[in-house]
């Protein structure tokens, strides 16, 4: 599965979690953009199976941040539309984020959460391979 990371600027932090998700030999991060418009030409282009959007602190609804809203909506209009974990700071999960979770295809986890992220990564990843677009009408 090819993992697409947002929002998360270059440095510690940003190969931190390139390499806690390429531990799994299964997901492969292909590229990170912390700008909007530069994660958005990047997904139309590789069309990953999972964007990984790492939210900002204070943020506690997406509705808040146009950018944000932006690409996530514009991931999951790909075709196929693509899975999304939503990591949000700090140790409380935002309602009005928690409300975007929809089982199989966007997941909300805290930052620093790795077997939470890891769990979300698999979950999205069997549901995309269980789909078979042959069967679909």
């Amino acid at each position: 599965m090819t993992v697409l990371l947002v929002g998360v600027p270059d440095g510690g932090q940003l190969e931190l979690l390139r390499a806690g998700i390429q531990r799994n030999p299964h997901f492969r991060v292909v590229s990170h953009a912390h700008d909007a418009a530069v994660a958005l030409a990047h997904a139309r282009v590789l069309l990953p199976d999972i964007t990984v959007l790492s939210l900002p602190a204070g943020v506690d609804s997406i509705e808040a941040d146009p950018d944000l809203l932006r690409v996530f909506h514009g991931v999951r209009a790909l075709d196929p539309p693509g899975g999304v974990v939503l990591r949000t700071p700090g140790a409380g999960v935002p309602r009005e984020v928690a409300g975007l979770a929809v089982e199989g295809a966007v997941h909300v986890v805290r930052e620093g959460d790795s077997e939470a992220l890891m769990r979300a990564l698999r979950t999205i990843g069997l549901r995309r391979a269980s789909c078979d677009p042959d069967e679909m009408p």
